[in-house]
């Protein structure tokens, strides 16, 4: 049976919902009742068609899905990938009327040219379309070295033309007459015969070798092939006339996924052959999935050909046929699966997901649509071995890092599922990652880390979705990068995945480093882990090199915050540093507590920055404290660096000033929320005065004299009013209703001044406002507690106890939102009120 009569049978019956009887279907293809039944028992034989008991008999598809019918091309593996273009460009091209436009395929041997053409064939007589009879294959290279017998095949003869034309011939382009003329190699034809050729092209026309007078007309579609560089092998006046070239990628350069299935489908064509199921050594597999081929797909199919043959002369009476050595780690192809593409993506779920996708600007929003979204693997063909490869690389380098992978786990199924429709969903959504990378750094360098060693084609929607769905799961709240630099394969690693195991977050990055590596390959290796931080407020070293010195020397000047190098590193040692990162102490404090506690060489900077400085920290957090850094970075002078900063850390660094004069030299203005007892000569300012009418604004120009060129001073102004008023906060709000939140907190505020007998002016109240909101936003997501430096009992406010009245006035907000606010936040709330 020919493969275009198969395929209308097929058709015809897919085309009828409940079945079509024999009869039906001999009329629709226009085939007798008789030669009709003789294909379908043999359809039905092949199990592709299922026969009805009843009489008459009625016929129906097997499981094979009806939709790779109706489009051949999508057999083309990549047709809804890399080749999706080039087959767009290919039906364009074959449904120009009246018989399409002539097709160039390029690309090198074995990728597939002559498949395509013969897919060509196959939807022209699928469509029906003019022109689609039957196909010719000439390969030119044939008859490269005999350029008149190449005429004579290609335009036929008359008799006496030559010598041995002892008789009229007809040539290739009367033989495929209402058909397909595909002419491979196209590049071996003469220039005479290009021109003769594009001549026909333009008119339907041609003669007879030998022939004077008589015009000969074909009506024939054109299909060109070649290896070469059709600019360099083709005349110009032909290359004009080809309207479309198709370029097929070789092998290696193909999308893994797509050379997954392309290998995959070789070995099922053996094993259905064979009527075996295989089992391949995975090591072979990988090996076949990434080695590059000068005969591409055809020499593949050999090689897959020859280990077949190789299992089967061993293994000739076995059910199952093993490819390899390893009978353990296999890839598995059950024989009697359906031979076509194996991963196939419905069009209808991404492009509902693409337009969710990129109708979402909240980050935390996206990340739940994008974790609850009704998607599967089984949806789209199943887990693949691209995929499995994927999982398994995430969870060593997790492993690697945190010393065990729970905190990957829940995410993994859904990521694997997105990237297999990352051909049909665009996942580059760049307002969502700078957002990410702004607010959630530490999640996007872990996602970073973790997806490292993927294949490039997956790395960069892996990082993506991974740092998405992580959010959350790492604190963002440490404040300094901490990093493990050691001699040896994993040694520092190792280090690296006790310590954060056992702190129970990402703290520490490692570096590990050969034997006989130098003090400057190192320092090399850092700076660029350097330059991918933001290293305004510290980094804190752990290295088990000497010199340190000349290390501390050589990386200082990279980094624009403090430097803390410890020439020890050790589990002990980095436990000790990570607690104390998780409880939030100053760069101070922990080089202190590492002087008490061990004897070892530490070189620490003395100074807080050698650049101008300006610090922002805020009363009302540390989220605050950051929106506050890109009001201001239009703003200020771009040789002044912007460092941000707890509002706990900011007062121990004022301590530190007191009793190091000089520590906050390169500091010109400290901007907070709140009056500061600042005894240093460093100036202030609380931004909240802007909100005070009777504030002189003159003062405030002078205070920024030296940091915001007066002409910003009014346009600033205006942004610090909005950022400070019910409007601003409302955008601050990434959870709660702000409407709600603020009506509640204002009520609040009522009850505290009756309480505590105190009028607040506009400044306190607006304060109070803001802090409370975004305290109970950070109590239902889990914010930080903080040691509290004093005993809350004892804390009055004009002399009613403070914690048990605001305890009290508390209470209804609370129960509300079912939370419990922390002492810290308690203590905050203290010294705004009490100032």
């Amino acid at each position: 049976m020919k493969e275009s009569t198969r395929r209308h049978l097929l058709q015809g019956i897919g085309e009828e919902q409940v079945g079509i009887t024999t009869t039906e279907l001999a009329k629709k293809i226009g085939l007798s009742r008789s030669v009709t039944s003789l294909y379908l028992n043999e359809l039905a034989k092949d199990k592709e068609v299922i026969k009805s008991e009843t009489y008459p008999i009625v016929w129906r598809l097997t499981s094979h899905d009806f939709h790779t019918l109706q489009d051949v091309f999508e057999q083309f593996i990549g047709s809804k990938g890399s080749a999706k273009s080039m087959i767009k460009t290919c039906k364009a091209a074959m449904s120009y009327p009246p018989k399409g436009l002539p097709v160039l395929i390029h690309g090198n041997s074995g990728v597939g040219k002559t498949y395509l053409a013969h897919l060509i064939f196959d939807y022209l007589n699928q469509q029906q379309a003019n022109c689609s009879d039957n196909i010719v294959v000439f390969n030119c290279a044939d008859y490269a070295n005999n350029p008149e017998l190449l005429s004579s095949t290609l335009f036929g003869h008359k008799k006496g033309a030559y010598t041995g034309a002892d008789k009229d011939k007809k040539g290739l382009l009367s033989k495929a007459d209402n058909g397909i003329l595909f002419l491979d190699e196209v590049h071996r034809l003469s220039y005479e015969n290009q021109e003769k050729l594009f001549q026909f092209m333009d008119s339907g026309q041609f003669r007879l070798i030998g022939e004077e007078d008589k015009v000969e007309t074909a009506n024939v579609r054109l299909i060109f092939a070649t290896t070469e560089d059709p600019k360099e092998v083709l005349l110009p006046t032909f290359l004009r006339r080809i309207s479309a070239v198709l370029e097929l990628a070789d092998y290696h350069l193909r999308p893994l996924q797509e050379r997954e299935t392309i290998l995959r489908v070789l070995f099922l064509k053996e094993a259905k052959l064979l009527k075996k199921d295989m089992m391949i050594d995975r090591l072979i597999f990988d090996r076949f999935l990434h080695e590059k081929m000068s005969g591409n797909i055809g020499q593949l199919a050999n090689k897959v050909k020859l280990y077949c043959a190789d299992a089967l002369h061993y293994q000739e009476d076995k059910d199952v046929l093993y490819i390899g050595d390893n009978h353990d780690d296999v890839v598995k192809v059950i024989y009697d699966e359906p031979l076509n593409q194996l991963v196939d993506v419905s069009k209808e779920m991404p492009e509902k997901l693409n337009v969710l996708l990129h109708s979402m600007s909240d980050v935390l929003e996206l990340r739940e649509t994008l974790l609850g979204f009704p998607l599967s693997k089984d949806d789209f063909g199943g887990e693949t071995y691209v995929l499995k490869q994927i999982r398994e690389k995430i969870l060593a380098n997790t492993k690697q890092i945190m010393g065990k992978v729970d905190s990957v786990t829940p995410y993994l199924e859904k990521l694997t599922t997105y990237l297999l429709l990352k051909d049909c969903i665009k996942f580059d959504h760049q307002p969502i990652k700078q957002m990410i990378s702004m607010d959630y750094p530490r999640t996007a360098l872990f996602a970073k880390k973790i997806t490292s060693k993927l294949p490039a084609e997956y790395k960069k929607e892996a990082r993506f979705l991974l740092s998405l769905f992580l959010i959350g799961s790492i604190k963002e709240e440490i404040a300094y990068h901490a990093l493990l630099v050691a001699h040896g394969d994993t040694t520092a690693s190792s280090i690296q995945a006790v310590s954060n195991q056992l702190c129970g977050n990402y703290v520490f990055d490692a570096i590990n480093m050969p034997l006989d590596a130098s003090i400057k390959d190192i320092v090399l290796e850092v700076k660029s882990w350097l330059s991918e931080r933001d290293t305004s407020e510290g980094v804190i070293m752990l290295v088990d090199m000497g010199s340190l010195v000349h290390f501390y020397k050589s990386l200082k000047p990279e980094i624009m915050g403090e430097l803390l190098v410890v020439n020890n590193l050790t589990t002990s040692f980095a436990l000790e540093i990570g607690q104390q990162l998780l409880n939030h102490h100053t760069f101070y404090d922990i080089t202190k507590n590492i002087k008490q506690k061990f004897i070892t060489d530490i070189q620490y900077f003395e100074g807080f920055s050698n650049d101008r400085n300006v610090i922002i920290s805020s009363i009302l957090g540390y989220d605050i404290a950051k929106k506050l850094k890109k009001l201001f970075e239009p703003f200020i002078n771009p040789e002044i660096k912007i460092i941000v900063m707890h509002f706990n850390e900011l007062l121990d660094i004022l301590d530190r000033e007191n009793s190091d004069k000089g520590y906050l030299d390169t500091t010109e203005l400290i901007i907070t929320t709140s009056y500061l007892d600042n005894k240093t000569a460093v100036s202030s300012v609380n931004l909240l005065d802007i909100l005070d009418e009777d504030t002189e604004h003159q003062a405030m120009k002078y205070t920024f004299r030296n940091t915001i060129h007066e002409k910003y001073m009014t346009d600033l102004t205006n942004k610090c009013i909005y950022f400070f008023s019910k409007e601003g906060l409302s955008e601050k709000l990434n959870f709660l209703n702000p409407e709600i939140i603020i009506k509640q907190v204002e009520l609040i505020i009522e009850k505290c001044e009756r309480r505590f007998g105190i009028k607040f002016n506009v400044k306190i109240k607006f304060n109070l406002t803001m802090h409370l909101a975004l305290m109970v936003e950070r109590t239902i997501l889990g914010s930080v507690d903080y040691p509290v430096p004093t005993d809350l009992s004892l804390l009055k406010v004009n002399d009613n106890y403070f914690y048990s009245n605001i305890k009290d006035l508390l209470s209804s907000i609370e129960d509300f939102y079912r939370i419990s606010i922390s002492d810290w936040e308690l203590y905050v709330l203290h010294e705004i009120i009490a100032s």
